[in-house]
């Protein structure tokens, strides 16, 4: 059993204006929460962050990502692993982000998986919650800080 997470946004702004919220550490920490002071979109840039355990899914609530790929101004891929104990890993996924200029603003495709199993389907769906919230978020911050 796979599963995927892919969500589809379109926002009224610019590419250059969506990939700056992607990237920049300062406006990432004001949506996603979790993003470091120190975030690098460069390709090997390794970070952890840390949210409540949840033993039911087997998980010390610890989460390691590193850059995979940048494509400025189009994509932003990302490794996002979790597990029972730094090293044990259960989670085993890639964050995508692709942005494409579309309509005079940027439409903002999220795909996040493989999700493999049965505990790891059931936390995509809690995963997926969570990344539905970030439009809204995403949101309020472009037009907090660009418009």
């Amino acid at each position: 059993m796979q599963r995927y997470i892919k969500l589809d946004w379109f926002y009224p702004y610019p590419v250059d204006t969506i990939w700056k919220c992607l990237t920049d550490p300062e406006i990432l920490k004001s949506w996603a929460g979790l993003i470091k002071k120190d975030f690098k979109p460069e390709v090997g840039f390794k970070w952890m962050e840390t949210s409540p355990p949840r033993p039911a899914l087997n998980w010390d609530g610890k989460m390691y990502f590193e850059v995979m790929e940048v494509v400025p101004l189009e994509k932003l891929v990302y490794s996002f692993k979790g597990g029972p104990s730094e090293g044990v890993y259960n989670l085993d996924t890639t964050v995508t982000w692709t942005l494409v200029p579309k309509d005079g603003g940027t439409e903002l495709q999220l795909v996040h998986g493989p999700f493999e199993g049965g505990k790891m389907y059931f936390a995509s769906y809690l995963m997926e919650m969570g990344w539905k919230s970030i439009y809204k978020r995403l949101n309020k911050v472009v037009k907090e800080q660009f418009v």
